[in-house]
């Protein structure tokens, strides 16, 4: 199973949002693509935030990450949370403009100032590894934790994952395995596989070697080589 980097998750969901807008607009039939420039040009908030992510995917227009950028900057600037975060996570991965982590943080903090869970979650892992702020767990955990209580699955695993390893906050695995179940209720594979061991080795909970299998086989399930490994050396009878 490919794993990702800070950078890289954030490009992932700067993509899932974009690709969401545009869907979304064709389903209702708006993109007619003459009306929305002239509409954005004129400075509708919504229309910029429409226009960056007409180019952000390509469609109807050649795809062009930078006039993407541009038009989501305007929106941005206008107090757009979404696309405060997408500029965010461009900053990050350096795509559409110059890589830059002090930007992206900037752009972050205003979308996660105003709620938008990606951008929580995304901050906190800023903060979590010191990538354009200096590192401050304690901050890692107050962002994890406003996107967690938002549903954020990622927030929700690296919470858990704080908590497993008393980074930031004392240890505690209890609320380690709480924030776990809630991710892998979401089907994480991530959380599957730690929840599961957690469970096989009685770690905030009681110990149910039924319960943690089947948590690695929903983990080995999704393609998680080590839940794949651990669940055939522990769980398949020999």
């Amino acid at each position: 199973m490919k794993k990702f980097t800070i950078v890289n998750l954030i490009l992932l969901l700067v993509l899932i949002v974009a690709l969401t807008a545009s869907r979304l607009l064709a389903a209702q039939n708006a993109l007619d693509f003459v009306a929305i420039q002239k509409t954005a040009e004129q400075g509708d908030v919504d229309a910029q935030f429409t226009l960056g992510a007409m180019y952000h995917i390509g469609q109807d227009v050649p795809q062009d990450h930078a006039k993407a950028m541009q038009w989501y900057q305007k929106a941005a600037e206008q107090g757009h949370a979404v696309a405060q975060f997408v500029l965010g996570g461009a900053y990050a991965s350096g795509q559409g403009v110059p890589q830059d982590h002090a930007k992206a943080v900037q752009w972050l903090e205003k979308a996660a100032g105003q709620g938008d869970a990606h951008a929580q979650y995304a901050l906190g892992d800023m903060y979590r590894v010191g990538r354009g702020v200096p590192q401050d767990a304690a901050k890692a955990i107050h962002w994890f934790q406003k996107a967690a209580e938002q549903g954020n699955v990622y927030g929700q695993v690296n919470l858990g994952g704080m908590y497993a390893s008393g980074q930031g906050v004392p240890q505690n695995h209890a609320k380690a395995v709480q924030w776990f179940e809630k991710a892998a209720g979401q089907g994480d594979a991530k959380a599957q596989y730690i929840l599961g061991v957690m469970y096989m080795r009685g770690e905030g909970a009681i110990q149910d070697k039924q319960k943690g299998c089947g948590l690695l086989r929903a983990s080995a399930d999704q393609g998680n080589e080590t839940a794949i490994k651990v669940y055939n050396d522990f769980c398949i009878a020999k």
